[in-house]
């Protein structure tokens, strides 16, 4: 499993968490950060795919 995948998971755990908050709004303090913690994690995700991407472009500029 890599790392991705392990965050992908957190974030569909904190989705459920969010869900059984009560108002369903970003007025509700807790809700806004449940909702905050999965934009964080999309954008660690998202970090960790261009990393990987760089690497892989790197790696082949080398091999060639």
């Amino acid at each position: 499993m890599t790392d991705e995948d392990r965050l992908q998971q957190m974030i569909e755990e904190l989705r459920r968490m969010r869900e059984r908050c009560e108002p369903k709004s970003n007025q509700n303090p807790r809700y806004l950060r449940y909702s905050n913690a999965v934009s964080a994690v999309r954008w660690i995700i998202d970090d960790l795919s261009k990393e990987r991407g760089a690497a892989a472009t790197s790696d082949e500029a080398s091999a060639g």
